[in-house]
């Protein structure tokens, strides 16, 4: 078969903006996870079910899910395993793909160790936290840097976290950078939420970041102590949501 020039030229300029957009549109959505903290396991008493699992939605589609479980170890430990995938696609080829998991061990509600490991697209992120005295210590890749012991890991796994009313000021972790940033939690009352076709009576706190003043997180907890729904809003503008799927007893099981 015989192309012209001008059909090859007009098939070689389509092929690169074709390869320059999926640049694009890679950088973008990966910029948009660059802090991607997650609510999904946010729970203000230890569950009765002691595995959960979220959704992770955006611009109304399904590209992943978050996991945790937990393991009571006795001697008032809690053992917490949270994996979390993420998949995102564009004309059948995924541009962006997350997978994350972490343990955290906790003892009379205190954190008394946290490792995570992440692989977003080709890049890799570790991070290592144990407790030392009335400090954190957390190491990410070839960095140190000690932490308050206000220190809340965007897990969300720490139960006397929720507050009945007023504000409540602590630094977040981010767990799979290991980035920290003050932040300010805020119950809002309680609400009535449309979910699923149900509608659950729920109390409704937010995050505020603090260092910008902007909206981060939004929570609706119902009154068995479970998140139902969680928002989190990246600094690029894009929103994603975390919705209940099931709970199981992993004894029961």
């Amino acid at each position: 078969m015989y192309l012209n020039p001008l059909t090859m030229n007009s098939l070689k300029q389509y092929r690169n903006k074709t390869k320059m957009f999926r640049k694009f549109l890679t950088a973008m959505v990966a910029a948009t996870f660059l802090v991607p903290l997650l609510p999904a396991n946010a729970v203000d008493k230890i569950p009765d079910q002691t595995s959960l699992t979220y959704s992770i939605e955006r611009k109304g589609s399904k590209i992943g899910t978050h996991s945790v479980s937990y393991d009571f170890t006795g001697e008032n430990q809690i053992a917490v395993d949270i994996e979390a995938r993420v998949r995102i696609k564009m004309a059948f080829i995924t541009v962006y793909k997350l997978d994350h998991s972490s343990q955290e061990l906790w003892k009379s509600g205190e954190l008394v160790k946290m490792t995570s490991e992440t692989q977003r697209n080709s890049s890799y992120e570790e991070v290592d936290l144990r407790a030392a005295d009335d400090h954190y210590v957390v190491e990410t890749d070839g960095e140190t840097v000690l932490a308050p012991r206000d220190l809340v890991p965007s897990s969300f796994t720490k139960t006397d976290f929720w507050i009945d009313e007023g504000t409540k000021d602590f630094m977040l972790l981010d767990t799979l950078s290991g980035l920290m940033r003050p932040s300010r939690l805020e119950a809002k009352g309680r609400i009535q939420l449309d979910n699923d076709d149900q509608t659950v009576d729920a109390r409704y706190y937010t995050i505020t970041n603090l260092d910008e003043n902007t909206l981060s997180h939004e929570f609706w907890i119902d009154d068995a102590g479970y998140l139902i729904v969680g928002t989190l809003y990246t600094k690029d503008g894009e929103t994603l949501t975390y919705r209940f799927q099931k709970a199981k007893d992993k004894q029961a099981a």
